[in-house]
């Protein structure tokens, strides 16, 4: 390879690199900060809600505190357990997601459900 070429690949690599490092600063300052004490009141909020949904929920743990990204909407993601099997879901205030859950009606509602917060705390709702 010439001297030239060389020089080429190092400023497209160069250009690659810093476009690719831009965008991850501006996604990180985009996400807006929530403190523990909010992201345990989104989470809660998000247990009962989603224990209203699918009557047989047992447990809901959440395995990250949570966020709002920058389109505006705060999500975390949990493991919940519903007639003894696990699925992996993102809560947010107003979208689920993650693994396909099973038909709200297909097992008998339990009268409580235990929720472990992202803080370490949990609590048993009924």
């Amino acid at each position: 390879m010439s001297g030239a070429t060389v020089a080429v690949v190092v400023v497209i690599l160069a250009a690659l690199l810093a476009g690719l490092t831009s965008c991850s600063l501006i996604g990180d300052a985009l996400k807006q900060k929530t403190t523990p004490a909010e992201n345990v009141g989104y989470q809660r909020m998000l247990a009962k809600k989603f224990k209203v949904n699918w009557p047989a929920v047992e447990v809901i743990e959440y395995t990250r505190e949570g966020g709002i990204d920058g389109s505006g909407e705060w999500s975390t993601n949990a493991v919940v357990t519903i007639a003894g099997k696990t699925y992996q879901e993102i809560f947010g205030v107003s979208v689920v997601g993650g693994d396909p859950l099973p038909d709200p009606d297909a097992s008998p509602a339990t009268e409580s459900v235990t929720v472990r917060y992202s803080d370490g705390t949990s609590e048993v709702m009924k």
